[in-house]
């Protein structure tokens, strides 16, 4: 006799899981619906019944009933039964479960029972365990069923209609708490405005990108530690509906064979891997109307001339405003900005529209409405320390309110609070911007110590060094990104180490506007969060790999001065002490890491900047070398046939690489490039 084959599809499946989630320490149950075609029971959809039962009771009987009537009345039948037990580890199908999976099969003959895998549900895999009745005559003793191949592998009897449905399901309850408004037959006996049967209110946000799901072989490299270059040969990435990574682990192993052999699986070409999206730190988004220009000017004589100009004709043109952000946005995906820390300007709709920009195009971006009471350009700066506030706290609104209608995963936008620097900016002013961060839970951004002339005119001005300004009005904290701070002594270091402050390190900037560059290697030491930054446009670059490559060759330039000073200090002696061996140099693999990881967590963004199960797909795929036509890709090139992606290949990526590598980007795992 030929036995069936049993299919169960996506929105079933997300239905058993939801109900689970919902009760975790609880035993649940329900009863699958569906009908027999061509030899295939179709489990189109199940109805949730208890979370609280020991026996067959009187009200499940009534749940039977109405389940069976509402099945009927869509022309299907009760074709199963599906349970998880109070107990992670317990897998048995309880004696009331069997009753009630032999109850439907008298009247279904195929019926069958799911025994859901406690410790494996959220694994991403599908964590159902089939029953069936025990083979003989007369028998109503159901059992594991093992099936050849087993249940939910390619090939099997037993099969989800859509594979990624496990992944879906855990990016639900995850991201979207889902479960919270899942409603069983027992809830409904408590408030009988919970549809039970139907659990309509969640099925739109159940089945959205249901199949949006992909999965990417090949070689993966980041940076999960300050100088460490990982490179994962041979992986098989997969990414649920959310973005979310769902599964990394070595091609050949068993689970991803046989993922590989029911999924459509994406193989990266031999010379090409995947690299975290850049985050960078630092840029003036009004001002990349002028990048490249107007760099021949001290730092403040340069705002007054360009910066404060540039900005308030964006205020004043919306029209131009939208064309110059929309252009930033598609600029940042080019090079491989996932991430991005926003300077705006001092008019909120304006700011509105590169919050939109950037949200529309898929970059993340954390926006800063500028607030500033005081300017050398009278016709640039709010009208009071009062409005200011008033104007900054409205912002944080707006900004909010225009993505609160998507699914978390979805809003890719937040808003900061960003007081342009201390000469900027009354006191008040400061203490109020310092309240409002902590009444509001929102992060903070400026400049510090940037130059001599800022240095000294806050010396001047307020007697005190900016970086106590800061700290006296609630402003270095953690969520805080302090630009360049190039004039920190190493005690000012250790203060923002113990304020939990980040640094964005903007080294083709300093050049330009800093007497002083930036001692990294002692940041680094200190414990400071540091990340990279362009300051377009201080910086004519907007592309962190220059930023990478600049700081790599200012670091060397500061170890280079130290080592001929110290040969200076010693008569000519080369030999250092022990305790002066720290290079202050950096490699390219630590710049790497500034560039990915360390920027991210100077963002507050946890799981970016790394490849890793449950971190957002926000990487960018790199071809360095094509293997059918045997040359280098952009200004690469490779003399020997390389044989897979080396430390060297992505070295000279890094020193040489563009645009021209870049093939493919992504962010929250949608699809940029």
């Amino acid at each position: 006799m030929t036995m069936v084959s049993y299919a169960l599809s996506h929105k079933a499946y997300v239905k058993i899981f939801l109900h689970a989630a919902k009760h975790p320490h609880r035993p649940v149950n329900g009863v699958l619906v569906g009908n027999l075609s061509s030899g295939v029971v179709d489990i189109q959809d199940v109805i949730p019944l208890l979370h609280h039962w020991t026996s067959l009771s009187p009200m499940m009987e009534i749940g039977l009933d109405l389940a069976k009537g509402h099945a009927e009345s869509l022309g299907l039948a009760l074709v199963g039964y599906y349970q998880a037990c109070e107990r992670a580890d317990d897998r048995a199908l309880a004696p009331v479960g069997e009753r009630v999976a032999q109850q439907i099969r008298n009247q279904f003959n195929d019926a069958v029972a799911f025994v859901i895998d406690g410790d494996a549900l959220g694994s991403g895999e599908a964590a159902l365990i089939p029953y069936l009745p025990q083979p003989g005559s007369g028998t109503t003793s159901w059992r594991p069923r093992s099936f050849d191949p087993p249940a939910f592998t390619s090939g099997s009897q037993v099969t989800l209609v859509n594979p990624a449905s496990p992944l879906h399901a855990v990016a639900l309850v995850r991201d979207s708490h889902l479960h919270d408004k899942f409603g069983d037959f027992d809830d409904h006996l408590e408030d009988v405005t919970i549809d039970w049967l139907g659990n309509r209110a969640c099925q739109s946000t159940m089945t959205r990108n249901a199949g949006a799901g992909f999965a990417i072989r090949g070689t993966l490299v980041h940076c999960p530690s300050l100088g460490v270059v990982e490179v994962l040969r041979d992986h098989l990435l997969v990414v649920d509906h959310a973005g979310i990574i769902g599964r990394l682990s070595p091609a050949t192993d068993d689970g991803s064979v046989e993922y590989i052999k029911q999924n459509d699986v994406r193989t990266l070409p031999p010379g090409s891997f995947l690299i975290p999206t850049f985050c960078d730190l630092h840029l003036h988004a009004p001002q990349f109307m002028y990048q490249g220009t107007g760099l021949d000017l001290p730092l403040m004589q340069w705002l007054d001339k360009y910066a404060y100009k540039a900005e308030e004709l964006l205020d004043a043109r919306p029209d131009m405003a939208r064309k110059v952000y929309k252009r930033l946005a598609q600029r940042l995906i080019e090079v491989g900005t996932g991430a991005v820390l926003l300077f705006g300007t001092i008019n909120t709709e304006t700011n509105l529209i590169l919050a939109n920009a950037m949200q529309t195009l898929g970059v993340r971006a954390f926006v800063g409405k500028l607030s500033m009471d005081i300017s050398s350009r009278e016709t640039y700066r709010e009208a009071s320390s009062a409005d200011s506030l008033a104007n900054a706290e409205s912002f944080i609104q707006m900004c909010r309110n225009s993505v609160a209608n998507l699914e978390p995963c979805d809003r890719l936008i937040e808003p900061v609070i960003t007081p342009r620097f201390v000469p900027t900016c009354s006191n008040g002013l400061l203490e109020g911007l310092g309240k409002l961060s902590e009444e509001k839970a929102i992060r903070i951004q400026s400049h510090l110590a940037e130059s001599y002339d800022e240095a000294k005119w806050v010396k001047d001005e307020r007697h005190i060094d900016d970086i106590e300004v800061f700290d006296k009005y609630g402003l270095l904290r953690e969520g805080t990104v302090q630009a360049h701070c190039t004039f920190l002594d190493n005690p000012s270091l250790s203060c923002l180490a113990q304020r939990h402050t980040a640094v964005a390190h903007c080294p083709l900037s300093n050049v330009y506007f800093s007497e002083k560059p930036f001692p990294l290697r002692e940041a680094l030491d200190a414990g400071v969060m540091v990340g990279l930054g362009t300051d377009v446009a201080g910086g004519y670059s907007i592309d962190i790999m220059s930023s990478m490559r600049h700081a790599v060759a200012v670091s060397r330039m500061r170890e280079s001065t130290r080592v001929l000073e110290r040969i200076g200090e010693c008569g000519g002696n080369t030999e250092t002490s022990d305790c002066e061996t720290r290079s202050l140099a950096i490699t390219w693999k630590e710049s790497l890491y500034l560039a990915t990881r360390g920027g991210a967590l100077a963002l507050g963004l946890s799981k970016v900047g790394e490849l890793e199960v449950g971190s957002p797909l926000d990487a960018q795929e790199i071809a360095v070398y094509d293997v059918e036509n045997g040359v280098g890709i952009g200004a690469l090139d490779f003399f020997d046939e390389p044989s897979g992606i080396t430390l060297e290949m992505i070295e000279k990526w890094w020193c040489m690489g563009d645009t021209r590598n870049r093939v493919g980007m992504w962010v929250q795992g949608k699809k940029l490039v």
